[in-house]
């Protein structure tokens, strides 16, 4: 499979929701002890998503499994942590459907940011604290909003050096992309690892959870260290240019 057949990090974590859900091991919650509205009995997740989506259902009702969410996820992270992002996908991809077209990247990408919002604002949010949906939600929210600037800003920039000495740059961008990363290991603007893991990622079209496997990080460490290689490596390439041209 190549790089661009590649699911997003959204669709990887949906599949993973229905795997937790599906018996008879399905992850479930009893909501005669959250009270709030809630029907009586246990409830599966993948129900207890579509209860929360309908605009009839009370916030404090939300909010009162949210909060169960997250302390599950504070206490136990696997499986919870898992379990709480499939609860939020709809609303994680409604916000990447409303930045997918001006994120000038790969909407993988963007698909990545997004869900790295919301996992630590999940970490940092306080059982508690009222509204925990909202700060979640926000999280993910202005990740994403973040990542769209920060990516359009890169590409303005790349427009100006194209613009100011095309062919030079466009020579640069055409060697060969291993060469690209090795030169950037040499000059000390990406250590090893990180070439390795921009080479294994978009160039050998390896799913992200596998590369973390292989670095021994999590899934949302292995993204947080991708974002940084990349960054550093436009960076990279950025500064080059006026050198060659010289």
């Amino acid at each position: 499979m190549s790089y661009h057949d590649q699911p997003s990090t959204l669709d990887i974590v949906e599949r993973r929701f229905v795997e937790l859900t599906t018996p008879p091991t399905a992850l479930s919650l009893d909501c005669s002890a959250l009270g709030c509205g809630l029907p009586e009995g246990l409830m599966c997740l993948d129900e207890l998503r579509i209860l929360l989506l309908k605009h009839s259902t009370a916030w404090v009702t939300k909010d009162a499994v949210w909060k169960e969410l997250v302390r599950r996820a504070h206490a136990e992270p696997d499986p919870w942590v898992m379990a709480a992002a499939g609860m939020l996908v709809p609303g994680l991809k409604r916000i990447a459907g409303r930045f997918g077209n001006r994120y000038p990247g790969d909407n993988r990408d963007l698909d990545s940011e997004i869900l790295e919002g919301f996992l630590e604002a999940l970490d940092l949010v306080e059982v508690g604290h009222p509204k925990i949906y909202s700060q979640l939600y926000m999280g993910a929210f202005r990740r994403g909003y973040e990542a769209c600037c920060r990516e359009r800003r890169l590409a303005a920039k790349r427009a100006e050096l194209d613009e100011r000495d095309a062919d030079t740059y466009h020579a640069r961008r055409e060697g060969h992309p291993d060469l690209v990363l090795a030169d950037a290991v040499r000059d000390k603007a990406l250590t090893a690892e990180q070439a390795g893991l921009l080479s294994d990622v978009h160039l050998g079209g390896m799913d992200r959870k596998c590369a973390a496997a292989l670095l021994g990080v999590t899934p949302r460490r292995c993204c947080a260290q991708l974002a940084q290689a990349q960054r550093k490596l436009i960076g990279f390439l950025s500064d080059r240019v006026p050198d060659i041209a010289s």
